[in-house]
């Protein structure tokens, strides 16, 4: 008996806004695509653009597109949606409906549901894990109506259709129990790690973390300046948790402790910030943050501006930080000169992880500023 997993095939369903351009769109689809094929075992076999100013408040993408998304469920063995956005419990549900008669087994997710897949696949520690059940809970609990999973289960799925009103009730009922045991345990290990914290603080230890976007190298940089061979693959959400390393600086004769994190990307739901703020602690308390870059990528500016966001919804300090400006060696056409001008308040840096280059100046700016630090 063949005991493979079957390849889930999925398509892409975009809502752009009508003025939004081609480039701009085929961009939103990649990294769409990025992440589904993170979860492994996928196909995405096509994709379905809707121009709307607004989602249509029924099925998100409105009824003329449903049809046509209906033709190609059937038509190409569709297992999954994945909407490119937040949709509404309702509209999920919706949706799922119209698209029953075509595969009466098809999943719809949006965004956060594609995300919260992909975490938990990832997840390695138990605070990681009961993160990702605890944002999964939070997501799906409006979701209770309709649903015929419970959903303390992390690879519940978006549900079935026609439930009665004593099990709904029921269902609401364990799902607020199980989230708040949930979030019991999870401010038992957050006050653990705020201990820990507290006791490096006390004892000297001073704190380097490593942030940035996902897929820019923090993981590779993190096991360069470490020494450990933390997983780092070309892959988004590779690996969600918090890893902590030493680093020795000869100048003050004294080891450091480097942080590494989970990976920010565009429009990363508050939700899913908030569950990880935990893990993210160690960047909330680090005495220098390293910013890294990947210098190769188009959209590289934008994706600065969407990590300096995410840093001050975290109420994390950014005053001390070093951009690090990664894959200069695939980065055509980009002038070291032009970006130490534009952010020259950062103490930029360029590397390339692939060749080793400018690896040593990135210790020397530790190095430096530990230094500093320690003569105040």
């Amino acid at each position: 008996m063949d005991n493979t997993p079957k390849t889930k095939r999925f398509l892409l369903v975009g809502l752009p806004k009508p003025k939004t351009t081609k480039e701009a769109i085929m961009k939103d689809l990649q990294e769409l695509w990025s992440l589904v094929t993170a979860l492994g075992n996928v196909q995405v076999v096509d994709a379905v653009v809707q121009r709307a100013d607004n989602p249509d408040g029924a099925t998100f993408i409105g009824p003329g597109k449903v049809l046509e998304v209906a033709e190609k469920v059937k038509e190409e063995k569709i297992d999954v949606i994945v909407i490119n956005g937040i949709a509404k419990p309702g509209q999920l549900h919706n949706l799922k409906r119209k698209l029953f008669e075509s595969n009466n087994a098809i999943e719809v997710w949006d965004r956060v549901d594609l995300i919260l897949f992909i975490f938990s696949r990832h997840a390695k520690t138990s605070e990681a894990k009961l993160q990702i059940q605890l944002a999964q809970m939070r997501h799906m609990g409006p979701r209770i109506y309709g649903m015929g999973k419970v959903l303390s289960n992390q690879s519940a799925g978006i549900g079935t259709v026609g439930i009665g009103e004593t099990n709904t009730e029921l269902m609401k009922r364990h799902w607020a129990n199980a989230t708040k045991k949930v979030e019991e345990q999870l401010k038992k290990l957050s006050e653990d790690r705020e201990r820990q914290l507290e006791r490096r603080k006390r004892i000297g230890l001073d704190t380097v973390s490593i942030v940035g976007y996902t897929n820019a190298g923090k993981t590779t940089l993190f096991n360069r300046l470490t020494g450990k061979h933390k997983l780092a693959e070309n892959q988004l959400f590779a690996t969600l948790d918090s890893a902590v390393g030493k680093f020795y600086v000869p100048q003050i004769h004294k080891e450091i402790l480097l942080s590494d994190t989970i990976g920010f990307i565009k429009n990363l739901p508050p939700k899913l910030i908030q569950a990880f703020k935990s893990t993210l602690m160690e960047s909330i308390h680090a005495d220098l943050l390293i910013q890294v870059i990947d210098a190769s990528d188009p959209d590289m500016q934008k994706k600065i501006q969407i990590v300096e966001a995410i840093l001050e919804d975290l109420g994390i300090d950014t005053k001390n930080r070093i951009y690090v400006f990664n894959k200069m060696d695939l980065a055509d056409g980009i002038s070291k000169k032009s970006l130490g001008e534009e952010y020259f308040l950062f103490n930029p840096l360029f590397i390339s992880l692939k060749t080793d280059e400018g690896i040593e100046t990135v210790k020397l700016a530790i190095e430096e500023y530990m230094t500093k630090l320690a003569s105040k």
